[in-house]
């Protein structure tokens, strides 16, 4: 059938992020923080408590926005820097004047990110920070595959619960139109967070449709 076929073709896609997230992000502090994803990766294997979850979700999701506007910023800002920079005369008074714009934009951008990250690791217990180094020391190899696995599985149970819908005579290419617009480029995105996050709404109303 082609909605297995499809569904299939989608689990295949899963080991694609298990790479990426295995390569150590570039950290200018030198290991001392903790990135959302990892942590969340690995809430199992350090006891992240449910409040402790719902706080760094809430945290990430108000940074993604101010990000996002941020980032706006400074491509206008920058646009405006090198339209300056291309004329046959330049004025410097007003080169400058620009790019302390952009400089600014970047300053704030990056006070947002290392703010999250102050605010994750104020939230952790010393024990879980400890869990996390020893995680750490492989590049987050055994993370990758334990999140590789997890969400290969959860596939497999929308495609269950997708095909007995089929089965039962109803129509389930509202599942498939999630699976192929929003968790496949998620997937080949590397969003590992994301993309299982759509899944778990997935199940949800699967959940919800068996009752």
């Amino acid at each position: 059938m082609k909605l297995i076929t499809c569904f299939v073709l989608l689990a295949s896609l899963c080991p694609l992020f298990a790479a990426d997230e295995s390569k150590p992000a570039a950290d200018p502090f030198g290991g001392a923080f903790f990135p959302p994803e990892m942590v969340m990766m690995a809430r199992g294997r350090i006891d992240l408590t449910s409040e402790q979850q719902e706080d760094l979700r809430t945290r990430v999701e108000k940074t993604q926005a101010r990000s996002a506007d941020l980032r706006k910023k400074l491509e206008r800002e920058t646009a405006a820097l090198v339209s300056l920079a291309m004329k046959e005369r330049v004025d410097e008074e007003a080169l400058v004047a620009q790019l302390d714009k952009v400089l600014d934009a970047e300053r704030e951008l990056k006070h947002l990110h290392v703010g999250l990250l102050v605010g994750i690791k104020n939230r952790l217990t010393p024990e879980q920070q400890a869990k996390l180094r020893d995680i750490a020391k492989d590049g987050g190899a055994q993370l990758g595959e334990d999140a590789r696995k997890r969400l290969t599985e959860k596939v497999e149970r929308v495609t269950a619960g997708a095909q007995k819908m089929a089965d039962g005579g109803r129509d389930p290419s509202a599942i498939l139109k999630t699976m192929e617009g929003k968790f496949k480029p998620l997937i080949e995105a590397g969003k590992v967070l994301e993309a299982e996050a759509v899944l778990d709404r997935v199940l949800e109303q699967l959940a919800k449709d068996a009752k």
